[in-house]
Order: C-alpha cells, then sequence, then structure tokens
C-alpha cells in the first residue's frame, strides 16, 4: 500500500510523545474558481497534508510524496504548484494551460526581470530544469 511505513504523531493524550512524518491532513470543500493558475478550477475536496518540518526526516517526507501522490492519481487529483510536490513543468503546462501563457505574459510585461519569482516558480512556470522528485 502507498502508505506502508508512514507515522502519524502521537495523540495529545499519549503519555510518550512521538512525532510521525504526518503533522495533520486537513479536507476542505473548496469553490472552484476560473483564476489562471488555481488548484481548483471545479467545485473540489482539498486534500491538505502538512509533514513534519524536521530536516531529520525530510529524506522520509520526500520519499512519502510520490506515494502519496500516486495513491490519489486514479482521483485525477491536481496537485498545488506552489507546494511540496513532484509536480514539472511539462505537467504544470499540461494542467494549466491558456491560463499558464496569460500568467506568463503578465509577468512578463510587468517583471522582465523576474525580480519577484524564486527558483522553484522558474523551475515549474518558466520551465527551468528541475531534480526530479
Amino acid at each position: 500500500a502507498a502508505s506502508a511505513g508512514w507515522a502519524f504523531g502521537s495523540p495529545p493524550t499519549s503519555a510518550e510523545r512521538v512525532k510521525g512524518l504526518v503533522d495533520a491532513i486537513e479536507l476542505r470543500q473548496v469553490k472552484g474558481d476560473k483564476a489562471w493558475l488555481s488548484p481548483a478550477p471545479v467545485d473540489s475536496l482539498g486534500i491538505h497534508v502538512s509533514f513534519n518540518a524536521d530536516l531529520a526526516v525530510r529524506d522520509e517526507v520526500m520519499a512519502a510524496v510520490p506515494a502519496l501522490e500516486a495513491a490519489l492519481a486514479p482521483f485525477g487529483a491536481r496537485f498545488h504548484w506552489g507546494k511540496l510536490s513532484c509536480l514539472r513543468a511539462a505537467r504544470v503546462a499540461e494542467l494549466y494551460g491558456e491560463g499558464l501563457e496569460q500568467f506568463r505574459s503578465l509577468c512578463d510585461d510587468h517583471d522582465r526581470e523576474g525580480k519577484f519569482r524564486n527558483d522553484h516558480v522558474s523551475e515549474l512556470l518558466w520551465r527551468r530544469a528541475a531534480p526530479e522528485c
């Protein structure tokens, strides 16, 4: 199973506190919108996973991300381009199409030097090379 080996934190009432890979999972009803880079173009269920931020478990967290994405793939999951994921530029272009082109054009008009971009945004939205997940 995709969740094999995942560890959640101990409940607050637990005598021995143990921190796992996942701090919290939220399910949210999300109203769809037509924003160019919206992760929810239609009414959706948002599944928000907050991972343990401890650098000591970073490799384990990064190994869990592709497993989570694979488990959600049959449901047509659309991962948020600004969050931790294995999303790559080609998939972003496929998902956001014309909206991505409009966003790039707007940014190119108003931020020619890319001062408001970071490496993550440059990799995903401007097709810069990124390491595989």
